[in-house]
């Protein structure tokens, strides 16, 4: 197939409907703002990489989780004091330290959990490394069994765990996330529904629906120790009923005396941590993902022939932390987008590459 073969992903798709523009900048030219460090897709890809080994081995081993994480970790601080050298002593630094230290933490706590509340009885597949590819298909070839799309157009997704559970197989979605979340948009998430989608028309087989494992970006600690040496009974820490119990052992307290707030605390669980929600999916929502799809494909070709169909969707929502806004202004101011391009950004690697054979 021609170089030019067209290719989108799950989670670019939602870039997309967000701001076209900035989808194009950073998915299609691979933009990166020189003076932004992009912690949260470098966190996250380091969380995954941990949680890939963690399941790989066959003892769920913390061991492996952190040896992974901290590869990843070290492959983003090589790139990252390449690119920005005599300013990394100056902010960036610090702020590594303090992530590569919160993940860490995130993981081994994580460990403790998924022993403590399994969720899934058998993992089937670990996909986090490898992406899948599926073709887009359009309505009117489904409707006459016939799968082939002029240009064979694509779309990928990295599904992070199949796992087979007593009411079926379920496709399993790792993400980090900065605090809880209202659950109740999962049942109609875009993303989650792509995965599944993915996995049917690769197996043939539905999968009942996919599980949301969300890690909370602020794992926990032991509880405040005041100054007479007695804990801090603050039900608002960040802490957990084994940790607070450690505590008391270790400060020599009498658990009598904290019987409210370990009650609390063991009620309260690891829910602030710690998230799994599962939602459905059916084929009907499948297919209506698939005509979704091959509407967004043809959006998406008329924006990369035509740049007045890359029009951005500036908001106080959307902008204030995007890389792009000062290349966005500069476009409707109608300056030199060019040389903005020159002195505020680098091109990056291409997120994805085809492989052989697809």
């Amino acid at each position: 197939m021609s170089e030019n073969r067209f290719h989108t992903t799950v989670t670019e798709r939602g870039s997309f409907r967000s701001c076209r523009r900035r989808w194009y900048y950073e998915t299609q030219e691979n933009l990166i703002h020189k003076g932004r460090v992009q912690w949260a897709l470098i966190f996250g890809e380091a969380i995954h990489k941990g949680l890939e080994a963690y399941y790989k081995s066959n003892t769920r081993s913390v061991t492996d989780a952190h040896a992974a994480y901290l590869a990843q970790w070290k492959t983003e601080y090589d790139r990252l004091y390449d690119l920005y050298r005599g300013l990394f002593d100056y902010g960036i630094e610090e702020e590594w330290e303090m992530y590569e230290e919160k993940g860490l933490r995130m993981l081994a706590y994580y460990d403790v959990y998924d022993r403590q509340f399994p969720f899934w009885d058998e993992v089937l597949e670990i996909n986090i490394e490898e992406r899948s590819f599926v073709e887009i298909l359009s309505p009117a070839g489904r409707a006459a069994n016939l799968y082939p799309t002029e240009g064979k157009p694509l779309l990928s997704g990295r599904i992070d765990l199949v796992v087979k559970r007593k009411d079926g197989i379920w496709i399993v979605d790792h993400k980090t996330a900065q605090s809880t979340y209202d659950a109740r948009a999962l049942d109609v998430d875009d993303q989650l529904t792509g995965y599944c989608y993915i996995y049917w028309r690769l197996t043939g087989e539905i999968p009942r629906g996919a599980i949301y494992n969300a890690l909370i970006k602020e794992p926990p600690g032991p509880p405040r120790v005041l100054k007479d040496g007695s804990l801090s009974r603050d039900k608002a820490q960040r802490t957990t009923y084994d940790l607070y119990l450690e505590a008391i052992r270790e400060n020599h307290l009498v658990i009598e005396d904290y019987t409210e707030i370990l009650d609390y605390l063991q009620d309260k669980g690891w829910h602030q941590f710690f998230v799994r929600d599962t939602v459905q999916r059916n084929i009907e929502e499948l297919e209506s993902f698939e005509d979704r799809l091959y509407a967004e494909y043809q959006d998406m070709e008329l924006a990369l022939r035509n740049e007045m169909n890359r029009y951005p969707n500036p908001s106080q929502f959307n902008c204030p932390a995007c890389p792009i806004v000062p290349l966005c202004q500069t476009h409707e101011e109608k300056g030199d987008v060019d040389y903005l391009i020159r002195e505020m950004y680098e091109v990056g690697e291409p997120r994805v590459k085809i492989p052989e054979g697809v």
